[in-house]
């Protein structure tokens, strides 16, 4: 037992040590340095009340999360790095998950995007490839009920669009081609 506190203590002390400002840091177009060294730790940004506003994350030289904080020190968003993808969740002010997006290390968004309503229930899911909505999107109403869903290429309408009501019932239902309403 002694040994995992006095392993914990060592821990928390070595990040202590590796908590720095930003400002302090050293980069080039692969890496961030600390006194001549690829940086391992914890790099903040504080505004003028003294706030922490940014956490980044390294491990040897390289930023794999990003936190940002409101001026209140709630978590804005955290933003997660590797090198095929960037993963970004928002949160509402109460720390609930408004959103969850995935981009690719240019900033396009790529994969899944989900949105949340204060409420907890899903708002929409958007699929999107190369920065453009493709594939199918669905809209939600805050009661959880869908509230419409289309297909999309390459950021056009191609295919069905299904409008609902606030119950779930189908409303209308439209397709296009290439972006044009066609008759079904």
């Amino acid at each position: 037992m002694n040994k995992i506190f006095t392993t914990f203590l060592a821990l928390v002390f070595i990040s202590c040590e590796n908590n720095i400002p930003f400002n302090q840091l050293e980069h080039d177009e692969q890496f961030t340095y600390h006194e001549n060294k690829k940086f391992t730790g914890i790099a903040i940004e504080k505004d003028d009340l003294d706030n922490i506003r940014i956490e980044k994350y390294y491990e040897d030289g390289k930023n794999y999360l990003t936190k940002l904080y409101d001026s209140k020190k709630r978590i804005q968003s955290e933003w997660t790095y590797n090198n095929i993808s960037v993963k970004v969740t928002r949160y509402h002010k109460d720390g609930s998950i408004e959103s969850k997006e995935n981009f690719d290390p240019s900033y396009k968004r790529n994969g899944k995007s989900i949105s949340y309503y204060k409420n907890g229930n899903l708002k929409n899911e958007w699929n999107f490839k190369n920065g453009l909505k493709h594939g199918i999107q669905k809209n939600y109403y805050p009661n959880g009920s869908i509230s419409d869903e289309r297909e999309m290429k390459n950021g056009v309408d191609d295919g069905f669009w299904k409008i609902y009501d606030r119950n779930g019932k189908l409303d209308k239902e439209l397709y296009f081609k290439n972006g044009l309403r066609v008759g079904i």
